[in-house]
């Protein structure tokens, strides 16, 4: 029997969950909004130089040097959200970008360059660009002691890196700075304007009996979708452990700065009402009463019941790598647990996995068996390095027994964090305070090298190339256009826009624009033009276009994106959707922490708006764990 079709309907469903939890204390400014740091970093900055510097500091204490991280197509993420919140971890070239886009929040001009053997960021102040080296930590006065350095500078005076009498602190503190002074002698570094997308958001949202454990060191768990040809002999355990650093800057309380994992886990109560509430998306489903039946069944015997429940988080899914060399045979990273009842041979029990929010699914599990069959299905292969994913349960009743259907459901979701970017303690007096917001995100973005396109796209004089995996102007001569429905079918109050575009001849002729329809593309408004900044001679780029305070029907909400003199490589179109809770609930907080060997914890309940107080040893204390839970008020 073929699955039935089963198009997901985001609808403003009334929930009770907790959406968009932002908790914060005083160790730092919330890193979960690009705005929220650049505006906690610099408070008090006098100037543009004391803001550069306070970022440049902040970056230090929120990146390990580490290769990657790569999600799709052997891409480094460049997304400054996903760096600092979600891996914590960079090479040269996108740290360098993540700190251009603070920059540029900061309300300064920035832009990165390259050369062979380094990426590093430039900002404008003082009437002239500043070379700062996050990544590498530090940077170069020029002969008269105060004047920070350009790239073109020290291209032209290399030997400044080895004539400081004052040097900044840190300088350089890992490097021979012979040896960086090699890298920009004779360099030609390239001029990039337009390095970073900043379409992804930090809306964590947890359901009834839905919970998130942070752990603030490693749980084997990072995100490896590629490895170089030569593994070298001298750093054995480098991808076998993955992003820890002995020599890095980047917060930690008990070395090696480290990346972190968190374990999201759902139980719901199956007959509850709160639980229809929170996953609306079923079709032919009632709850079950009696004695020898599941907890959900059909309610329509011989047709297909159907029910969907979504996982959805701002970090990256991860598995367990067991071949390191195998990227197929991770394992882990999501799996989900509970008992299929089928009284009759006739009866169906089948499980789908869908990671395009339901446009199209993959059948994982269906029951051979008679009994209460239980299943424990490895979701891995289908959703690691994804964000969201959504399953599909179906089963038919044949025979009419009213004992065919669900029970017992339990999801377990392993994901990557960023420990520098988490809420923590610090020994003494610790205050918290909750904020959470009524929204949460759908992630739509093309993966047409995986053969996934946006919601009903349609091309014009575009082609995709299998080889380069974008889309290529057929004639050079006209502009081509992209068109996609928005998506999903709700309303939205927030659109994130990215376009990665890659020049098909000069620069100077690349022009791109966004335009959208409300009415099904009846009718079309500009929304933004690009067009490269006249200095930039990257070849690849980044074009992004924020909305906010819209209310955007996402079924008959379309994008068009036109481009001429350049080809298309990717585009995101990340929406925030409000959602109207309908039971108050609050947030369970646990802290768990060491004094010595001694492990401590603490739990607090928390509503939106309010705050807590912990008090922890004088002494070194080190953060274990942070567990958040939501709970019916």
């Amino acid at each position: 029997m073929r699955p039935t079709i089963f198009i997901l309907l985001f609808t403003l469903a009334a929930s009770a969950e907790q959406l968009s939890i932002r908790l914060t204390g005083q160790a730092q400014p919330n890193c979960w909004d690009v705005a929220d740091i650049v505006s906690s970093v610099t408070k008090g900055a006098g100037s543009e130089r004391e803001k550069a510097l306070a970022l440049h500091k902040f970056g230090m204490a929120h990146q390990i040097h580490f290769n990657g991280p790569i999600e799709e197509r052997g891409h480094y993420i460049d997304d400054p959200l996903k760096l600092m919140a979600v891996y914590g971890f960079s090479l040269c070239g996108n740290n360098s970008k993540a700190m251009t886009a603070l920059y540029n929040e900061a309300g300064m001009r920035a832009r990165t360059r390259s050369m062979p053997g380094h990426s590093v960021p430039e900002v404008w102040f003082e009437g002239k660009w500043n070379y700062i080296d996050t990544d590498m930590f530090g940077y170069v006065f020029l002969e008269d002691g105060r004047r920070i350095a350009s790239v073109d500078e020290l291209v032209a005076a290399p030997d400044l890196f080895l004539k400081q009498k004052n040097p900044p602190d840190p300088y350089y503190p890992f490097d021979e700075k012979a040896d960086m002074a090699s890298v920009f002698r004779g360099a030609k570094p390239s001029r990039d304007h337009h390095p970073y997308s900043n379409a992804h958001t930090m809306n964590l949202a947890l359901r009834t009996n839905e919970s998130i454990e942070f752990y603030y060191r490693p749980r084997n768990r990072y995100l490896l979708t590629e490895l170089p040809d030569d593994l070298g002999v001298v750093y054995k355990d480098y991808w076998v452990v993955g992003p820890v650093r002995k020599n890095s800057l980047a917060w930690t309380d008990q070395p090696p700065a480290a990346y972190g994992n968190a374990l999201m886990e759902y139980t719901p109560d199956l007959r509850s009402s709160t639980f229809a509430k929170e996953n609306p998306r079923r079709a032919n489903v009632t709850v079950a009463s009696g004695r020898g039946k599941p907890q959900l069944t059909a309610e329509r015997p011989g047709e297909v019941a159907s029910l969907a429940v979504e996982v959805n988080t701002p970090f990256v899914i991860v598995g367990e790598q067991n071949d390191l060399t195998n990227f197929k045979d991770n394992s882990n990273a999501a799996v989900v647990k509970g008992l299929f009842w089928r009284k009759d041979r006739r009866d169906e029990n089948r499980i789908y996995v869908s990671t395009d929010a339901g446009r199209t699914w993959n059948k994982v599990w269906e029951s051979r068996y008679l009994g209460a069959i239980p299943f424990e299905v490895d979701l891995t292969r289908w959703v690691e390095g994804r964000y969201s994913y959504h399953l599909k349960f179906e089963w038919v009743d044949r025979a009419g027994s009213n004992a065919v259907g669900l029970e017992g459901l339990a999801l377990r979701t392993w994901v990557e964090v960023s420990p520098m970017a988490l809420p923590r303690l610090v020994s003494g007096r610790n205050t918290f305070q909750l904020r959470t917001a009524p929204r949460r995100t759908f992630y739509h973005e093309s993966y047409w090298h995986k053969g996934q396109d946006l919601r009903d796209q349609k091309v014009e004089n575009l082609a995709f190339d299998a080889s380069s995996s974008q889309y290529r102007l057929q004639d050079a001569g006209r502009p081509g256009a992209l068109t996609f429905r928005l998506g999903p079918d709700a309303a939205a109050e927030e659109l994130r826009f990215s376009v990665s575009a890659r020049a098909a001849g000069p620069m100077n002729r690349v022009a791109l624009s966004l335009d959208l329809s409300e009415d099904g593309g009846a009718t079309w408004r500009r929304l933004a033009d690009f067009k490269p900044d006249p200095e930039h001679n990257h070849n690849q780029m980044w074009f992004n276009h924020v909305l906010r305070g819209v209310n955007l029907d996402g079924a008959r909400t379309w994008l068009k994106v036109s481009t001429s003199g350049a080809n298309v490589e990717k585009v995101i179109a990340n929406t925030v959707l409000p959602v109207r809770p309908a039971t108050e609930t609050m947030l369970e907080v646990t802290h768990q922490w060491y004094e010595g060997a001694t492990l401590k914890s603490a739990t607090h309940t928390v509503a939106n708006g309010d705050g807590y107080e912990l008090e922890t040893s004088p002494g070194a204390i080190r953060n274990h764990a942070l567990r958040l839970r939501t709970i019916v008020r």
